[in-house]
């Protein structure tokens, strides 16, 4: 989660997402090689828990970004989509490098996820800039159409960030991202008329360098909201750290707690996906699945201290897995709708750095509440009231949907 700032500064130093993608690929792929040669636990730290571990949350800020920005119309189910890809791998990688570990060693196994990883430059190749498509305005001629196609077709839209000489001295507007008018004059053709004003080129192209550091979106008081329900959502997290002891502590088998948390990760795979069924498809509002993925997270931790077979754990871990992967798929979606698409990158990249702070801070708060209770059944309620807070903060984030305060 620590990866959204490091690529907010390489964005800002005008790299793009796709060679942020590639160069994270080759980082983390020559870190995993140099691994399979570490002499001791403390080069590894270094080798593949700081520069493969860096490079993975640069890449996996920088292509939640891409998606963003990528869909306009059902980006929630592709998000979802893309999502589910981290449930697959952590239930069957883990799996595959168990047997690859017993056949290889632990150093040919290194080894081989440098080769995976190298993928990864293949699959920044792949998310190349998007080019606006002009709609036809019925008000101006074929011709004339054709020429604002062209010459939005001639400027790189999306993640490329070029120089431009006739845009040096454009302004972001602090209310809408418009063109300032200072500026010298569009072009002849895009000056036909006035009424294809909504139909032109886009502002995005003009204004590139605002998709990268937008410091207007402090002052969206519902963006500040946002950062306080997921402030809230974080403690989710530690559901699965200590539903395994949990599970020994009523006197079921630690195989029993691995298998319990390994339906979570399968119910994280579905719930991805039917998250984007509901929000593009069914239509339900963002902010309502916001609200129900945040009763819905403590509504499984409220029941664990009542449940002690692995029938009853393993249905509280699929409803705590249900709110959590909600959550997780909903948060480029909500920015985006809040402060519009160019707002993602830095809107994501200061909810990445919340998040992964908030992940460090709450197990630990968690220990102490553990410890000085000397029991599971406070941790599961603590974490509980943590979560419903949310819930009632999220009122605001429906109030805001429903009186049209979101920009998409």
């Amino acid at each position: 989660m620590f990866g959204g700032p490091l690529s907010s500064i390489a964005l800002m130093l005008k790299a793009s997402h796709r060679q942020i993608m590639m160069v994270g690929g080759l980082i983390a792929a020559a870190s995993a090689i140099a691994s399979s040669f570490a002499p001791n636990i403390e080069t590894l730290i270094f080798t593949y828990g700081i520069l493969v571990g860096g490079s993975l949350a640069v890449n996996y800020f920088a292509v939640n970004v891409t998606l963003g920005q990528y869909f306009l119309k059902k980006r929630a189910l592709a998000l979802g989509i893309a999502t589910s890809g981290r449930g697959f791998g952590t239930f069957l990688l883990n799996y595959l490098s168990t047997k690859v570990i017993s056949f290889y060693g632990m150093r040919g196994t290194f080894l081989i996820l440098g080769g995976l990883f190298l993928n990864l430059t293949v699959y920044g190749a792949l998310c190349r800039p998007l080019k606006p498509v002009i709609k036809q305005s019925p008000n101006i001629s074929q011709n004339e159409q054709t020429s604002v196609n062209e010459m939005a077709g001639a400027t790189n839209l999306g993640f490329e960030e070029e120089e431009n000489k006739e845009t040096r001295d454009e302004k972001c507007d602090d209310s809408n991202r418009r063109i300032s008018e200072d500026i010298e004059p569009l072009p002849k053709v895009l000056r036909v008329r006035k009424s294809i004003t909504s139909e032109r080129v886009p502002s995005e192209i003009y204004n590139r360098k605002c998709n990268y550091y937008n410091a207007t979106i402090f002052k969206n008081k519902y963006f500040y909201l946002l950062l306080a329900i997921y402030t809230t959502l974080a403690v989710g997290e530690s559901f699965k750290l200590y539903v395994p002891l949990y599970a020994v502590s009523v006197g079921l088998s630690q195989e029993k707690g691995a298998l319990i948390m390994s339906i979570h990760g399968i119910v994280g795979i579905v719930s991805v996906l039917l998250v984007g069924f509901m929000a593009d498809i069914m239509h339900i509002p963002t902010s309502h699945l916001l609200m129900a993925a945040s009763l819905s997270t403590s509504l499984g931790s409220i029941l664990v201290p009542f449940c002690e077979s692995i029938e009853t754990l393993t249905l509280c871990a699929a409803i705590n897995s249900i709110g959590t992967n909600f959550t997780i798929s909903l948060r480029i979606v909500l920015i985006s709708a809040i402060l519009g698409r160019e707002s993602i990158a830095t809107a994501y990249g200061i909810l990445s750095t919340l998040t992964g702070t908030l992940y460090i801070i709450y197990p630990s708060i968690n220990g102490f509440v553990y410890e000085a209770t000397q029991q599971f059944s406070v941790v599961f309620y603590f974490n509980a009231a943590i979560t419903f807070l949310g819930s009632v903060l999220s009122c605001g984030i429906i109030y805001a949907q429903k009186t049209g305060k979101f920009v998409e």
